[in-house]
């Protein structure tokens, strides 16, 4: 059991989070990636790839390297300072990158929803240590919940998949004790609620790209 946590862990692990949401919009039948050219599609993808897994995941080695984190889980919030602030950098250079690209505004909502996920965090973490994890998890629930709002034909398997993720991750978590069951559930709900509000309001104010 403890092998399946640590492996669910790794596998949704926050930093694959934009990826893996990307990567479901580029490869799915939707209306925002059935004009996008495959070419588009994959330049997208890596762009989005290089930004938020490969760079990320580069800059904690060096953080590690300069003593300014002790291992990779970062298991002290203190040490999640300096990584959540590189994070929300490089996910904000990659929008200004994409800024003038076309392709369809969604895929940009989704990079902005995803920084005020990690700077809903990134704030959280100042006061109290929640699950990043979980967070990521809430966050892409509600992304697909607001695609499911503007969709011309919205269906609830993507809805049920997250959820099943999502209660996947929350179990690992809190089988492997790396968080107590409030921090689980703080991060789910501050992922959640971070990124839908943000991009409820983008819609409303009616930001295009």
């Amino acid at each position: 059991m403890r092998s399946l946590a640590v492996f669910f862990s790794y596998l949704l692990h926050p930093v694959f989070a934009l990826t893996y949401i990307t990567a479901f919009f580029i490869f799915t039948e939707n209306y925002f990636s059935y004009f996008m050219s495959p070419a588009k599609k994959i330049f997208l993808l890596s762009a989005v790839f290089i930004f938020s897994v490969a760079l990320p995941l580069l800059n904690v080695v060096i953080l590690k390297k300069l003593g300014y984190i002790k291992n990779s889980h970062m298991n002290h919030s203190s040490e999640r300072f300096m990584p959540y602030i590189s994070t929300i950098v490089l996910h904000s250079g990659l929008l200004y990158i994409l800024h003038d690209l076309d392709i369809p505004f969604f895929f940009k909502y989704i990079i902005i929803a995803s920084v005020a996920v990690l700077f809903a965090v990134f704030i959280v973490n100042f006061f109290y240590k929640i699950s990043a994890h979980a967070a990521s998890m809430g966050g892409g629930l509600g992304i697909l919940a607001f695609y499911e709002y503007i969709s011309f034909a919205p269906t609830l398997w993507p809805l049920c998949l997250i959820v099943l993720l999502g209660g996947l991750v929350a179990f690992s978590r809190l089988y492997l004790q790396a968080h107590s069951p409030k921090e689980v559930y703080t991060g789910y709900i501050s992922g959640f609620a971070s990124s839908l509000l943000c991009l409820v309001f983008l819609l409303y104010i009616k930001v295009v790209f």
